[in-house]
């Protein structure tokens, strides 16, 4: 086994997001042959398959192990995470150190989901509850908008930040994704039309809410030369980096609601092991479901002085030409949100900017920085993406 290896991305794929009418496994079978087919790799090529486990409303269990057999590989390693947001993010960084350590050559990361087929009001909104604090927490009937816009209201009041200003970001990622066929929403949205959207949980209006839909992405990664000899635009995992703060959503966290340090940490850890600093990073794609999160993550990142992450978009400065560049891709507000596969749809993005390809493009984009996260972004994966010829 070798100390230590670069891994390289050989392919990604993902599927437009949106409803489907077929199953999950259809939608997984279509997007693992199309990033293979990006790879220009057979199945047998495969020997680690990584995934997050899709959500309790899916009929097929075990979903790993069917997928092995329907595309009849040879797996050394397989994994199933099961994290919330970060699910994506960890089975990721986990095919990545078995790529690194040499326990595996070829890695198949992929997620897919379907929210078509489930009620928010019942099964979906019950599966929601246990999450929370199971004595406390969830006889109470909290949810995911609630907790958020508890943080958001907190946020404003302690920066003195305009509320109505947070429909910027929005509006700014909404419009970033406008260009981009395989997202939910084909079109842009006003400030006016974000702050007049039904009120969610006081503050948080629809709009600045996350759109659950069916989506599917896929993302190879290998250090077999000759997979990566292959590969036409070269990018490589330079960097990866998790950390998850003492504290569960919102209600027990520890500290300042309007601070995400787990964000600050794993991103840290992530620029560190490549080896660069936050100034030689050019675009971020991180998991931000709300628009007061994404200004918070642009302070923690250490781009803005707290307080600032809202101004910051105002000026122009997250813009994919800004100084900054904050979700070109648009993010999951601007398209769409199946959770489990958001990690993932981040890292296709950012593969994008580096092959020069994204609907969004970052001129001259040769490093990228992506985040998971979960429940109130107690939990958080980053990792770093370069061009292979930098």
């Amino acid at each position: 086994m070798e100390a230590s290896r670069t891994p390289m991305v050989a392919g990604t794929a993902q599927l437009p997001n949106g409803t489907y009418s077929v199953p999950e496994r259809d939608l997984a079978m279509t997007v693992v042959r199309d990033v293979l087919d990006d790879a220009d790799i057979a199945p047998s090529a495969v020997d680690g398959l990584y995934m997050p486990s899709p959500r309790p409303w899916t009929e097929q269990k075990f979903f790993s192990t069917a997928m092995i057999r329907l595309l009849g590989i040879e797996a050394d390693r397989t994994l199933e995470v099961s994290t919330g947001g970060t699910s994506g993010g960890k089975a990721f960084q986990a095919a990545v150190r078995d790529v690194q350590s040499g326990a595996v050559d070829t890695a198949l990361v992929f997620a897919v989901e379907r929210n078509s087929t489930v009620e928010t009001t019942g099964p979906y909104f019950e599966y929601i509850l246990q999450t929370f604090e199971s004595e406390f927490e969830s006889p109470i009937g909290m949810s995911i908008p609630g907790i958020y816009a508890q943080s958001m209201q907190r946020y404003c009041h302690e920066y003195d930040v305009d509320r109505d200003d947070l429909a910027e970001i929005v509006v700014k990622n909404r419009d970033n994704a406008t260009d981009d066929p395989e997202t939910l929403f084909d079109s842009a949205v006003t400030r006016t039309a974000v702050l007049e959207s039904r009120p969610v949980a006081e503050p948080i209006r629809l709009f600045e809410c996350p759109a659950p839909c069916d989506g599917a992405a896929a993302i190879v990664v290998t250090a077999d030369p000759d997979v990566a000899a292959a590969v036409d635009d070269p990018a490589t995992v330079a960097g990866i980096g998790s950390h998850h703060a003492a504290s569960h959503h919102l209600a027990s966290r520890h500290g300042s609601m309007t601070e995400l340090s787990a964000v600050r940490r794993a991103a840290s850890e992530a620029s560190a092991a490549a080896g660069r600093s936050r100034d030689e990073i050019d675009v971020y794609e991180p998991y931000a479901p709300f628009p007061h999160v994404e200004a918070i993550v642009t302070e923690e990142l250490g781009l803005v002085d707290r307080g600032e992450g809202v101004a910051a978009c105002l000026d122009g400065r997250t813009a994919p030409d800004g100084e900054f560049p904050i979700s070109p891709s648009g993010g999951c507000l601007g398209r769409g949100h199946p959770p489990m596969v958001t990690p993932l749809h981040n890292y296709v993005h950012a593969v994008r900017q580096l092959r020069g390809t994204a609907s969004s493009q970052v001129p001259d984009a040769t490093t990228v920085m992506t985040t998971s996260e979960h429940g109130h972004v107690n939990g958080v994966t980053a990792t770093v993406f370069e061009r292979g010829d930098r």
